[in-house]
């Protein structure tokens, strides 16, 4: 691993495991623990040492108990809530500096990398509200020299409560799509910002002239197939396609790469944001985090958001991929960790995930 991202490890324990100002969550898993967290865990190989994230308490504590007490008196952050895929929805919050390195930054790294177009309206088709995707679109169309953007907004908590292929579920995504027809079919739209899901069924409904006026297309929720690709590819002949790899509690990871055979390629910015590959069967949540997967293997995602406002380690992802070096060539440009590639949602009677809208 990095030694920049070690150091940074042993930066934020020491935030957050000070025992006058750190953060009252942490502290107490260190006590049931019976470790001394700061002098024991030194490097992300250590984490395992931790055991998995508990995701109740995400869910079920206050968010007071996440932030270490010497921020006590910020009030510069975001507050946002998970879609609530495998449960009670979770509480994060993102101090706005780390917000911003964490969803806007990693996006405009790969935009730039991939000519992606500046200047001109998005549409943003996708959760607001409590959802911090909605803001992010924003923040990412005005860093790419837009203003405010178009928006159609949808409630992911409802879209997995409908049944898959279901009428409730078609009128849904059907009410979704007029929408964003009625503003594509006025506005001069150059950006489209949605899910595989929203955009495959909109672009059925466009005009040919409609869709040769988008260039550039970000893709944000659930992963997009081959059969996606090469249909959007064709529908929408001048965009740019832009994929992005993440959720509310960690940030983004962008494409850096796609291939056809191989699938996408993720890459975290920086070394805030670590995604570690671990052995396991790919049909069970039971993970050995001290087994992380060799180079080309693939495994289980485990996430850990390594920010001096919220710290998250050992969070087990509901997807496996393989785990891959970032090339010299990337590393350049800040992408300096462990990258993914095809990551997969694992669907079965434990995770019950609902793959529809979002």
């Amino acid at each position: 691993m990095n030694d920049s991202v070690n150091q940074r490890l042993r930066y934020v324990l020491d935030i957050h495991f000070d025992h006058k100002t750190g953060s009252p969550y942490w502290l107490e898993k260190q006590k049931h623990l019976d470790l001394n967290v700061r002098k024991e865990i030194r490097t992300i190989d250590d984490l395992f040492r931790l055991g998995a994230m508990d995701e109740n308490a995400l869910a079920n504590r206050p968010i007071e108990d996440f932030i270490p007490r010497r921020f006590s008196n910020c009030t510069e952050y975001f507050i946002a809530e998970t879609a609530g895929t495998l449960g009670r929805p979770k509480s994060t919050v993102h101090r706005h500096d780390e917000f911003h390195l964490a969803f806007v930054e990693p996006f405009i790294k790969a935009a730039q990398r991939c000519n992606f177009p500046t200047g001109g309206h998005w549409l943003f088709i996708g959760p607001t509200g409590p959802h911090i995707i909605g803001q992010a679109a924003q923040a990412c169309a005005r860093a790419m020299g837009s203003g405010d953007i178009f928006r159609v907004d949808f409630d992911p908590r409802w879209a997995k409560a409908l049944l898959p292929g279901s009428f409730a579920a078609k009128r849904y995504l059907r009410h979704i799509e007029r929408q964003a027809q009625d503003i594509l079919e006025v506005q001069n739209i150059v950006v489209l910002f949605s899910t595989p899901a929203v955009l495959e069924n909109l672009s059925e409904n466009l005009t040919p002239e409609k869709r040769q006026k988008i260039l550039g297309i970000h893709l944000g929720g659930l992963a997009a197939s081959n059969e996606f690709m090469s249909k959007i590819a064709d529908s929408f002949p001048k965009a740019v396609i832009l994929s992005g790899y993440g959720n509310t509690l960690f940030g983004m990871m962008p494409q850096l790469h796609y291939d056809s055979r191989t699938g996408f390629e993720y890459f975290p910015l920086g070394n805030r944001l670590v995604a570690q590959v671990i052995q396991e069967p790919e049909d069970t949540f039971e993970v050995n985090l001290a087994k992380t997967a060799e180079y080309e293997q693939r495994g289980r995602i485990v996430m850990h958001r390594l920010d001096e406002f919220q710290l998250i380690l050992n969070m087990v992802e509901r997807d496996t991929a393989i785990r891959i070096h970032p090339p010299q060539h990337i590393k350049e440009n800040g992408f300096i960790l462990d990258g993914i590639r095809d990551p997969k949602p694992i669907v079965n009677e434990v995770t019950k995930v609902s793959l529809g809208l979002y």
